[in-house]
């Protein structure tokens, strides 16, 4: 009866590993870390698009948004920037800061007369 052959393994046909590369440290670079800071350029949903321009219509009516001389309704830049507040994750404060920023930096307004405290009211309620 013929002598059965020992069937290689993955590791016998592995070169050994350098002592020096065993200890040594790992310098595999993770591609899924991300920068936590650094924002993510996710086109805002059409919901989010239509709550936007529900909560611009909403401070205007209530004159705590002024827009721009000759500047009839919102322009798409100014809806985009809010959606994607209105949908991003972080806190009521961080939210609120960044949507008067939105809000203030646009072309389309003239001015906003609410403070961040008064937008993290309504984003609470939004």
């Amino acid at each position: 009866m013929p002598k059965a052959k020992k069937e290689a393994s993955i590791e016998d046909e592995l070169p050994p590993l350098d002592d020096e590369l065993a200890d040594g440290p790992d310098l595999a670079v993770d591609e899924d870390e991300d920068d936590e800071d650094e924002p993510i350029d996710v086109p805002a949903s059409a919901a989010g698009k239509a709550s936007a321009l529900r909560l611009i219509a909403m401070l205007v009516e209530k004159e705590g948004l002024a827009l721009a001389d000759g500047v009839k309704k919102p322009g798409p830049k100014l809806i985009e920037a809010i959606a994607r507040v209105l949908e991003s994750p972080g806190s009521l404060s961080a939210r609120a800061s960044k949507l008067s920023d939105a809000i203030v930096d646009s072309e389309d307004v003239d001015d906003l007369f609410v403070d961040d405290d008064v937008l993290v009211e309504i984003l609470k309620r939004w």
